[in-house]
């Protein structure tokens, strides 16, 4: 039997043109037939089909108990037209389960990649980008506070997670995540890119202030200077791609007392002592360096102790304040 005006024959062609291959478009035609047949005339599950997609024939067939093939005649005059159309859904659905697969794929295979991004389109509180090619959704949750996008903006993201909606699929994407500021560290950074110089931690506030700590496990190289850049050229094209949010550069140290001394910057700290049993960290610093250490509510010593996992009790020549950490150790 014949379908109309070649139908068949042009699915051939999707081979070409989609990641499908001909075997996929024939199979899921001859699913497409049967489904048809099944439908217009007899709905019985042993029914198949077999196509010829270069010359647009097919034809249908029934298993029967003893696996033998029997071909099946059919007499609906509209069959052709209607087995072409399921054929076509056919490959619409197996070409969209392939999609979706692949997305979701890409999710998994590329979590934490940082992909350069434009802004499609916004439905609600959700921006949806393209992301070198692939779907992104941009939710609230992964969004920075209080940033504005507009459309066809050029937006750094790295990649969360594939995930379902309905039918389809699509890559949820991230710009609060603490992953995008060291995967933009990484490409400016030669020496982050070598492993001359390793990011220990990262704390952030989005939108607001991100600390980094970073170490040069050879002791060959500042790390703290590789990161800045010289005249702060590295690190400010860091910060051009987040808005108005700070990133501190913090000198990680194996002593947990110094480590937390740097990651007040950029207050200036004039010792510590630590208190293992509480795991907090009660540091002095002079007057004119308390609020400074402690920061707008809190923001400063909060960061603090989430980069190094430390509670903060600062301390100044005539006050006091006690800043726990919203991570604490276990």
């Amino acid at each position: 039997m014949t379908a109309p005006a070649a139908t068949l024959s042009a699915l051939r062609d999707l081979a070409a043109a989609t990641p499908l291959s001909e075997a996929d478009i024939t199979s899921a035609v001859e699913q497409g037939v049967a489904a048809a047949y099944r439908r217009l005339v007899v709905d019985d599950p042993q029914v198949r089909a077999r196509v010829n997609l270069e010359s647009g024939t097919f034809v249908v067939y029934r298993i029967d108990g003893e696996g033998m093939e029997e071909t099946l005649e059919v007499d609906v005059p509209d069959f052709p037209r209607q087995a072409a159309a399921a054929a076509r859904t056919a490959v619409a659905e197996r070409l969209a389960s392939f999609e979706q697969r692949r997305i979701l794929g890409e999710g998994t295979s590329q979590r934490g990649v940082l992909r350069d991004a434009i802004v499609e389109r916004r439905m609600g509180t959700i921006w949806y980008v393209d992301a070198a090619g692939v779907p992104g959704m941009l939710p609230p949750e992964e969004q920075i506070p209080g940033e504005r996008l507009a459309i066809r903006d050029h937006i750094k993201v790295v990649i969360v997670e594939g995930r379902r909606k309905g039918p389809d699929a699509i890559v949820v994407v991230s710009r609060s995540h603490p992953q995008l500021v060291q995967r933009l560290i990484e490409q400016e950074v030669p020496e982050v890119q070598s492993g001359q110089v390793v990011i220990r931690a990262i704390a952030r506030d989005p939108g607001r202030r991100t600390k980094v700590a970073v170490d040069a496990p050879d002791g060959d190289v500042d790390p703290q200077g590789a990161c800045i850049g010289r005249n702060g050229v590295r690190q400010r094209a860091v910060t051009s791609e987040l808005g108005e949010e700070q990133v501190q550069i913090v000198a990680w140290s194996a002593d947990p007392a110094a480590f937390v001394m740097n990651s007040l910057i950029p207050a200036v700290a004039q010792g510590v002592e630590l208190d293992l049993e509480s795991r907090t960290a009660h540091i002095a610093v002079a007057a004119d360096q308390l609020s400074l250490a402690i920061g707008r509510g809190g923001e400063n010593a909060r960061l603090a102790a989430r980069l190094t996992g430390w509670r903060i009790d600062i301390r100044g020549d005539d006050a006091q304040a006690d800043v726990p950490s919203t991570d604490e150790p276990d």
